[in-house]
């Protein structure tokens, strides 16, 4: 009996220390398309990629009222008061990768963005997030959190 006891602890630990891993990483699990969508990516996919249709909201291609060159010094800016590494830039394409390493276990993921004009006073922001870690294809919503904590620090400058 003491065996099934300390199993079901275990699982009900798992459970809690995954919920709360998520809601740390902004996975917005009450959101639209709902639970059961939400779940299935974060627990399945270990990358996340700003999209103009993309099923959650937070995760459609932000267009900001500047133009590109300004947002793209906001995008390098905000990275480095996030703490990320510029691994390389490059301000002729408006493209940028970063590393960010999570704050406990310090696992590695890539971050890459572009700039692209919408008009003069208008441009879009393409993010993609992606884990360095092969052994397992859950990122918890990390990834997700990563172009979440971006564009949010952008819209704070």
């Amino acid at each position: 009996m003491s065996l099934l006891k300390l199993t079901g602890a275990v699982i009900v630990l798992t459970v809690i220390i995954v919920f709360f891993t998520l809601v740390r990483n902004g996975a917005n699990l009450l959101e639209p398309p709902g639970v059961v969508k939400r779940l299935a990516v974060f627990l399945s996919v270990n990358s996340a990629s700003t999209m103009d249709d993309h099923p959650f909201e937070e995760l459609r291609t932000p267009v900001f009222a500047i133009d590109a060159e300004t947002l793209y010094h906001r995008v390098l800016e905000s990275a480095n008061e996030l703490g990320w590494g510029i691994i390389a830039h490059d301000s002729d394409t408006f493209n940028a990768n970063f590393v960010v390493r999570s704050p406990i276990l310090l696992f590695e993921d890539d971050v890459y963005i572009h700039v692209t004009p919408v008009n003069r006073n208008q441009s879009s922001l393409y993010i993609q997030s992606s884990s360095r870690t092969t052994w397992s294809r859950a990122d918890f919503a990390a990834n997700s959190g990563h172009i979440q904590e971006l564009i949010e620090k952008i819209r704070e400058q």
